[in-house]
């Protein structure tokens, strides 16, 4: 007599002695599966026979395990159909073969009571109209057939057996035989069980069924062509849309998250002069610009407010985000320009400083240095900014001095110093 033994959820289960009669039945009928297809195995010499573990949380996650020496694991493993490794055999789930056959028609089991035979005939008729090749006992049986027979080749040809669930089949003995049958199908990885509902809540289904998405058919045009496409393996999930235009392309040494790094670059390529106040956003543009919601944004500019990049305005009722208005600071500019512009204004900065310690000026014109290099003032105005927020020159404040953050630029020590450790010791400035 072949051992099939239950194990769901980690716990021991007798079949014959369950509080819930129909999950009963099913395992009942699994163990009677079990024993048709592998009740001649034996060893010759010992009388051994396998014993069967079906082990699992749910219906969607059972495996089958047979212990016993090497040649009788092997035997059973063949009449059942499936492919041991060691001493046991599991089957693979339903991702890791989605339909158990290859080809380019599924072939469905329709399993349903008589008394549901119009709504059952309406489902085979629109999958068959799919190009689901499906099992309907009308189509299939003539006079004299074998009951037996026909449903077994069924189910044997089957990838997905689809059980029609219903206040009347649920306690039908024939369709809880079909279903046993299909269980050890999908056990051994050959087929796809659907419980398929029609009014029954999933609330009434046994609890071997719970773990399974049970589809219903409470709006039967809408439902069955889900379940076409789920047959199908069509995936009903949305194509994946291209990421904001912000978040692309991020740059390596930001030192910033992607949210800030974002509003960063909207600030950088937006502003005309580099200078602090330019450009003024308010939370609508930070919407419309980055794509991001508003509490990514609120992060966003909390961590560039920390770091001294940027500053936020605020005033009563201005909504969600806490400020009507950010602006950015010049060391924006002076720190970021590298990442996003066509130059660096740290490299910039040496160069201008080392034109300072050259000149015999006491002074230095900003707007004349930069025609004298050609630079128009978004590009010079991060390096002067670079070098008066590190004291590396004296540069007075002044009204009036736009597109320019500063007019006139002063030498001191520092700016020597910078010079010379930027340019070597060999050399004083660059040339």
């Amino acid at each position: 007599m072949i051992d099939v033994k239950f194990e769901i959820g980690g716990r021991r289960v007798d079949p014959s002695n369950m509080s819930d009669a129909i999950e009963a039945m099913l395992l009942q009928g699994i163990a009677s599966e079990i024993h048709r297809k592998v009740s001649g195995v034996r060893n010759p010499d010992t009388g051994e026979t396998p014993v069967v573990l079906v082990r699992g949380s749910d219906l969607e996650n059972l495996s089958l395990e047979i212990s016993g020496s090497e040649e009788l694991v092997r035997l059973a493993t063949e009449r059942l159909g499936i492919q041991s490794s060691d001493n046991s055999a599991t089957s693979p789930t339903a991702e890791d073969s989605p339909t158990g056959k290859e080809g380019p028609s599924p072939k469905a089991f329709l399993c349903h009571a008589t008394e549901d035979k119009p709504l059952a005939r309406r489902i085979a008729g629109d999958l068959q109209a799919a190009g689901i090749d499906t099992f309907f006992d009308e189509w299939e049986m003539r006079a004299g057939d074998s009951l037996r027979q026909k449903i077994d080749a069924g189910l044997g040809g089957c990838s997905h057996f689809i059980a029609l669930l219903s206040p009347v089949s649920l306690h039908k003995p024939w369709v809880k035989a079909e279903m046993d049958g299909a269980f050890v199908l999908k056990l051994e990885g050959s087929c796809r069980f659907i419980p398929l509902r029609h009014g029954v809540s999933p609330e009434l289904l046994p609890p071997l069924l719970k773990g399974s998405l049970s589809p219903s058919l409470d709006d039967y045009e809408r439902d069955i062509k889900t379940l076409i496409s789920d047959i199908y393996d069509i995936s009903r999930k949305p194509p994946l849309g291209p990421s904001p235009p912000l978040l692309l392309n991020r740059r390596a040494g930001t030192g910033l998250s992607a949210a800030a790094e974002a509003i960063v670059r909207l600030v950088v390529e937006r502003s005309k002069t580099g200078m602090s106040m330019d450009p003024q956003l308010s939370p609508d543009e930070l919407r419309s610009a980055t794509g991001m919601p508003d509490n990514d944004i609120i992060d966003a500019v909390d961590e560039l407010h920390g770091l001294g990049l940027m500053r936020r305005y605020a005033s009563i009722g201005c909504g969600p985000m806490g400020f009507h208005m950010v602006v950015p600071e010049n060391e924006l500019f002076a720190k970021m320009d590298r990442h996003f512009m066509a130059w660096n204004p740290e490299e910039d900065a040496v160069r201008i400083a080392a034109d300072m310690v050259n000149s015999r000026e006491d002074g230095t014109n900003v707007q004349t240095l930069a025609a004298q290099y050609g630079w128009e003032p978004r590009r010079m105005n991060p390096a002067v900014a670079f070098l008066a927020n590190r004291r590396l020159i004296n540069a007075s404040r002044e009204i009036g001095t736009h597109p320019w953050n500063r007019l006139l630029i002063m030498r001191t020590p520092a700016t020597r110093r910078f010079v010379r450790d930027r340019s070597g010791p060999e050399r004083d400035a660059p040339p």
